[in-house]
């Protein structure tokens, strides 16, 4: 019994040795990688194309921690639209200074949030805190024009597909209230791009019709990759975008009224063989009669954009105005 004891404490003490043995190869491998992965250099990857190199990977977290607190302090749920990634660089690759790489990977990269989002035809116009929020938001529009004529026909509506959802969005249409939404929504239209096309004239330059466009000179190469710039022929095709006012949303306001309105009198001929072709008598003067007709005006964000008659009444028959011709032939 004594020696069957002797034995298990000896395979205890073994078993102690070889934990304590492997927590400190592991404690050593653990230091020599932090040691050793602190000082290596970093590549900062967008979509999977290296952006710029800094001389550690701590460097390159604070870089793109510093980008999304420019764009808020306090958010912590910041993330980039693009797949942006931190790995390890061949030691041949040069780093810049952080200064230089913060302004690069900022120029290239764009940082979004999830938020509750209105998104009209597709795309996210303005966001809030919540969903009810929103509802809020796009009742309050409805409102700010739908109070602007005094008989409703129908409830407000939309011009474009509307829908509520949450989803990444640029910081910059994210507000706090519905207010801030509300006057967001119909501040100065946004500039809508839209592609087209330019004819070379005699004495254009790449550059001026870059500015013409409102692009930059990289920015019209871009949108030409088959063409050399600096050998443009009269009559050449160059892809260029412009930009035209849009709202970012439209509400569609009808506003009924009534009145009453004339009917001309028609006009009835009676041919007369005893007048001179060309001559004409007025047998009956007519009279005009009477409507009452319900009139929808239609209007855009308050601007007037048609009106259309919905319905009418006969308050009087016109009596129609009766007009001799003559139809004998002269001689």
């Amino acid at each position: 019994m004594e020696q069957d004891q002797i034995i298990q404490n000896l395979k205890k003490r073994l078993l102690i040795e070889r934990i304590v043995f492997g927590a400190v190869i592991l404690a050593v491998a653990v230091g020599w990688s932090v040691c050793h992965f602190k000082g290596a250099k970093s590549l900062i990857l967008v979509d999977g194309k290296p952006v710029v190199c800094v001389c550690s990977a701590s460097d390159a977290h604070n870089i793109l921690n510093s980008i999304k607190s420019n764009v808020d302090d306090n958010c912590t749920d910041i993330s980039f639209k693009q797949d942006v990634r931190i790995v390890r660089a061949p030691r041949s690759t040069l780093a810049v200074s952080r200064h230089k790489a913060f302004r690069t990977v900022a120029g290239i990269v764009s940082p979004v949030m999830p938020r509750w989002a209105i998104i009209v035809d597709g795309k996210p116009i303005v966001a809030v805190p919540s969903e009810e929020m929103a509802g809020d938001v796009l009742e309050a529009a409805k409102l700010r024009f739908g109070k602007q004529v005094s008989n409703l026909a129908e409830e407000p509506q939309f011009k474009e597909n509307v829908t509520v959802s949450l989803t990444d969005v640029d910081p910059s249409i994210y507000k706090k209230s519905a207010d801030e939404a509300v006057d967001f929504l119909f501040s100065a239209n946004s500039q809508v791009s839209r592609e087209g096309v330019y004819v070379v004239k005699k004495g254009d330059l790449a550059g001026s019709i870059a500015a013409k466009s409102g692009l930059k000179l990289a920015e019209l190469a871009a949108l030409n990759s088959g063409v050399n710039l600096n050998r443009l022929q009269i009559g050449d095709k160059l892809r260029v975008k412009t930009t035209a006012a849009s709202p970012k949303l439209t509400v569609v306001v009808r506003d009924m009224s009534e009145r009453v309105e004339n009917i001309p009198a028609p006009v009835q001929t009676v041919s007369s063989s005893t007048m001179f072709q060309g001559k004409t008598y007025l047998i009956s003067p007519g009279q005009a009669g009477k409507r009452k007709v319900v009139v929808e005006s239609i209007y855009e964000n308050g601007r007037m954009t048609g009106t259309e008659i919905v319905d009418e009444q006969v308050l009087k028959t016109p009596a129609p105005r009766r007009v001799a011709m003559g139809i004998k032939p002269r001689r």
